[in-house]
């Protein structure tokens, strides 16, 4: 497809948002860079970067529009581009216009890391990047310069529609950087329906207990298990390896829990090398919201500070089960 931003004015940019300092930006998506690429959606709330593993888990950071300096997004172009991309294919009449008014594509997300810490990070000693580092000025970005700020990468990004480059304009002490970063075509996404389900429990601990617990996790395990209960222990996390098992509870107190809500018990295990990936994660949260559906997936959404208030990053994984288990079948359903 041919690119968009020839054709079109700078006062008819699709996206394009300033941000003061591009750390909270870089240090949010390192919590999702197990995955080379991510897909971006856009729309006039902010970002989501989403990355998914092996059919069982999906990872995804949430950039609010107060985040950033300035954030403009053109829903009304957004909408008829995508108009434009379904000529020719079958729609689903029920299609909400939320739906129509998001841009979404893939980025390579290791290459949109190295290009934010060009100026700061260890990636910034090599320009060997082919898909990064033009430094030609970009009609797109000229106009949104933030040179007047010293000591932090500023940065412009933008982006104009499927087929144009993600473009970033970064500036520190006033020395200017351009980037390109290839865009791509969106596949369907994995869609664990965790919302679909009706949520039997739910909790809100305070990170540093989560991350005591997640220390003591035995790594050779193969699974962990998370129970939630009405009676005590209300919350249970165990693992069985080599070294034997390990067993952390916690009871329903002010001090540990800041709300608990639990109208079934249940224990559920899931794939510890998974669960691990939420780490860097859990390091920059305050408080982690812990919510299990009836079916058993679980997600743990970390509620990260930033100069916006709060950024949040969420993982949803989908339980393991035993072939000779009935709620087998549903669990591979929702997984596809």
């Amino acid at each position: 497809m041919t690119a968009v931003q020839g054709t079109l004015e700078p006062e008819h940019i699709l996206f394009r948002a300033k941000l003061a300092n591009v750390r909270p930006l870089v240090n949010m998506l390192k919590t999702i860079s197990f995955r080379p690429r991510a897909r971006c959606s856009i729309n006039s709330d902010g970002l989501v970067f989403t990355v998914e593993e092996a059919q069982c888990l999906v990872a995804q950071v949430f950039f609010r529009s107060e985040l950033f300096t300035t954030f403009s997004y053109d829903e009304q172009l957004a909408k008829h581009l995508n108009n434009q991309e379904q000529v020719g294919f079958e729609t689903n009449d029920s299609q909400d216009d939320e739906a129509s008014d998001m841009t979404q594509i893939v980025l390579p997300l290791d290459n949109l890391i190295e290009c934010l810490t060009l100026f700061y990070g260890p990636s910034g000693t090599s320009s060997g990047n082919s898909q990064s580092g033009s430094h030609t000025t970009s009609s797109l970005l000229n106009a949104g310069n933030p040179g007047d700020l010293r000591g932090a990468t500023t940065a412009v990004i933008g982006f104009n529609g499927l087929g144009a480059d993600f473009e970033l304009m970064l500036e520190e002490r006033g020395t200017i950087s351009m980037c390109r970063l290839a865009t791509f075509m969106p596949e369907p996404p994995v869609d664990l329906k965790f919302s679909h389900v009706p949520i039997t429990q739910q909790l809100i601990i305070r990170s540093e207990w989560l991350r005591d617990a997640f220390n003591e996790l035995d790594p050779t395990s193969e699974a962990v298990s998370i129970s939630i209960a009405r009676t005590e222990p209300h919350f249970r996390i165990s693992t069985i390896g080599d070294s034997g098992s390990t067993d952390m509870t916690y009871s329903n107190s002010e001090r540990i829990l800041d709300s608990f809500f639990c109208n079934e018990d249940q224990e559920n295990q899931y794939k510890l090398s998974l669960i691990l990936k939420s780490k860097q994660a859990l390091a920059m949260s305050d408080k982690t919201k812990i919510r299990i559906n009836q079916r058993g997936f679980l997600s743990f959404q970390f509620m990260v500070p930033t100069a916006a208030d709060m950024s949040f990053v969420n993982f949803i994984y989908a339980p393991l089960i035993s072939a000779d288990e009935p709620a087998a079948a549903d669990a591979a359903a929702a997984r596809a």
